[in-house]
């Protein structure tokens, strides 16, 4: 939205605005983040944590009621203040189904705020029905915070899984996994941090240090690998990633500064950037222009929709580990890799199998003539200086 921007920066634990005030105007985060909680009995209720490029404060405006929920800056914050008339402008030019739904949007965020608010008096001798509740969110504020500290201090690094072309044997890339090596040096698994780095703005700051570590990395390896024609590295893209209007940029920086084409360069999306609009649609085009690879993971593991992957400038198609473990004993899965093998073909898309374990599969998967493969059986993702010792060929 274009706005006169006006800034208003907020001190680390400073108050914003309290539950009860009225409301002058929203905010939009530039930098910094933002917790917004409720007030029971003397404790936060934490509700949300809102980071760079999210809006807070605008159901008070839209509805001219008193703020349903205290603000306050979890660190430094920098705002641009989106004043009432701003907003309301925007919301009267809109279609009258928007503002319906957003009216009706609000009435439920609200009332879900009263009953977080009514539950505390509901249950007797003084018990905390919120008890559960209150420590989830905490701990899961606690982690965002201790996530932002580590990137901070680039905690996070990639670890590379290579993939080889599963006839010849031969090395052609690799995919980039995301590592949290603590300050303490232990290594702290995925399963810990990336739900919480997926659904906050944090992925926005850990996908740039991806891109920039992996392209900074890529030159290195192809000292070992340099006689692999466009041998590749896989980075993991984001649905939110590719709605950052800086993502194309910021990808040319990288690899301009690496001295690396853009075809050596893959990025992998999921199913779920389907569902993200016209905008992703527009990046994912304009990555193709600029001769990124792309490739599609998990499909056929979630909401597949043919009609968007007609839509989408593709260039491979990850077969989902799911589907390689069950393929030599579930005649289903075997058949729907054959579907894949069959819609790959027919699209002009490269196939790259997920999770192989055994020589088994492997075997089965040279048959069906799937061109390229990653999985236990050759490494697991590895650090950069164990990627580079990793053989050039594995024994087919």
């Amino acid at each position: 939205m274009a706005i006169h921007e006006k800034r208003h920066r907020f001190k680390q634990d400073e108050i914003i605005f309290k539950e009860g005030d009225d409301a002058t105007c929203a905010y939009l985060i530039e930098t910094g983040r933002v917790l917004v909680y409720l007030n029971e009995e003397a404790t936060e209720v934490p509700l949300r944590i809102l980071g760079e490029g999210e809006v807070f404060g605008e159901m008070a405006l839209i509805d001219n009621n008193k703020r349903s929920a205290t603000c306050k800056a979890l660190t430094d914050v920098e705002t641009i203040i989106v004043t009432r008339e701003q907003l309301l402008d925007r919301i009267h030019e809109s279609d009258p189904i928007v503002q319906l739904l957003m009216r009706v949007l609000l009435e439920r965020l609200r009332s879900q705020n009263e009953r977080i608010r009514s539950r505390a008096s509901e249950v007797p001798f003084n018990l905390d029905p919120l008890a559960f509740e209150k420590e989830e969110a905490v701990k899961r504020i606690g982690l965002e915070s201790r996530i932002a500290i580590a990137l901070d201090n680039d905690e996070f690094i990639p670890f590379y899984q290579p993939i080889y072309d599963l006839a010849t044997g031969e090395i052609r890339g690799c995919e980039a996994l995301i590592r949290w090596i603590s300050s303490d040096n232990n290594v702290i698994p995925p399963s810990v941090f990336m739900d919480v780095i997926e659904e906050s703005t944090l992925i926005l700051r850990a996908g740039r240090v991806m891109i920039e570590k992996c392209t900074a990395d890529l030159p290195k390896m192809q000292t070992r690998f340099g006689h692999v024609e466009d041998f590749f590295v896989s980075v993991n893209v984001s649905g939110r990633q590719f709605l950052d209007p800086r993502l194309v940029s910021h990808l040319d920086e990288c690899r301009i500064k690496a001295n690396v084409p853009a075809r050596q360069i893959k990025l992998e999306l999921t199913e779920r950037v389907m569902t993200e609009g016209p905008q992703a649609l527009a990046t994912l085009q304009e990555c193709r222009k600029q001769g990124y690879m792309l490739a599609i993971d998990d499909f056929g593991t979630g909401f597949s929709s043919l009609q968007y992957l007609a839509q989408m400038p593709l260039t491979d198609l990850k077969i989902d580990r799911s589907f390689i473990s069950k393929m030599c004993e579930d005649k289903k899965s075997l058949s729907i890799i054959r579907s894949l093998i069959h819609l790959a073909d027919l699209l002009g898309l490269k196939l790259i199998a997920e999770g192989i374990e055994n020589a088994e599969q492997l075997v089965m998967l040279n048959g069906l003539k799937v061109q390229m493969g990653q999985g236990f059986l050759f490494s697991k993702a590895v650090p950069l200086n164990e990627f580079m010792k990793l053989p050039l060929k594995f024994n087919t």
